[in-house]
């Protein structure tokens, strides 16, 4: 099976964070909305989706152990992900 991957990129910090393995940049920006819209102490995505892009940083194959590398492709803004308070 061949994985995405993909890391949120600090945007004050001028860093990416660990990377997230998953099948596609839809399951990605699924999770990096989750993450921007959770509230709670601690959360900097929530408190700052201004700071934070998603971004696919390659592949990864699961039968031969093969990263597949490429230029940082921008995926996601966190601030467009931020649902309306209700």
């Amino acid at each position: 099976m061949i994985l995405k991957v993909f890391a949120v990129r600090d945007r004050a910090t001028d860093q990416y964070g660990n990377p997230m393995f998953l099948v596609n940049a839809g399951q990605a920006i699924r999770s990096f909305s989750d993450e921007v819209n959770k509230n709670g102490d601690g959360n900097m995505l929530a408190a700052h989706p201004d700071d934070f892009d998603l971004y696919e940083l390659g592949s990864f194959d699961c039968d031969t152990g093969l990263f597949s590398t490429v230029t940082p492709r921008h995926v996601a803004v966190g601030k467009d992900l931020v649902l309306p308070k209700k």
